[in-house]
């Protein structure tokens, strides 16, 4: 009996634990010279895309499905001069584009005078002594790479998948599917 309420206890842990991670459908990323983008799909309904270009600006979209399985969809863009706004969305209005408004010009002011040179002050020189330094042997650990270890990364990767990457002259580019 004590071993089944053990085994249940595992399974509960273990199914919480695993609940914490949501699975990758895909994973894509690329940069070609000074543009760049990346696009990400999981299997809770979460997608996100975005793309930079050499302006700087970016623009892209998230999505994720409402309690009632509806999609709700935000497309964005940022950069410079814009900040950030929303351009279209089916569930948020699109953020009003600001007019631009005269800049405030400061009347010229006249030139300011020089002030006068101060007159030179007496240099005084302090004695100087040199107190000795007593350094104490550091013991610095030595590194035996045959006997070393370091712990390695988690993987969090645990289900088939298929990873794609290449390189161009400018840039790269990289897909991470799921299998």
């Amino acid at each position: 009996m004590r071993t089944l309420v053990l085994l249940c206890l595992v399974a509960a842990a273990w199914a919480q634990f695993e609940a914490g991670f949501v699975k990758i459908l895909q994973d894509k990323r690329y940069q070609e010279g000074s543009t760049f983008g990346n696009f990400r799909d999981q299997e809770d309904g979460i997608k996100y895309f975005e793309e930079t270009d050499a302006h700087g600006v970016r623009r892209g979209y998230w999505e994720y499905p409402s309690d009632g399985g509806q999609i709700l969809r935000t497309e964005f863009e940022a950069g410079p001069g814009i900040g950030f706004r929303i351009t279209n969305s089916n569930h948020h209005a699109p953020t009003p584009v600001a007019q631009p408004q005269p800049q405030f010009q400061p009347a010229p002011q006249p030139a300011p005078q020089p002030l006068p040179a101060p007159p030179p002050r007496p240099v005084l020189r302090q004695p100087v002594h040199h107190n000795p330094v007593h350094h104490n042997p550091v013991h610095v650990p030595t590194f035996n790479p045959i006997t070393t270890t370091t712990p390695g990364p988690q993987n969090l990767f645990d289900y088939p998948a298929n990873l794609e990457f290449s390189r161009q002259g400018l840039g790269h580019r990289f897909k991470f599917t799921a299998a």
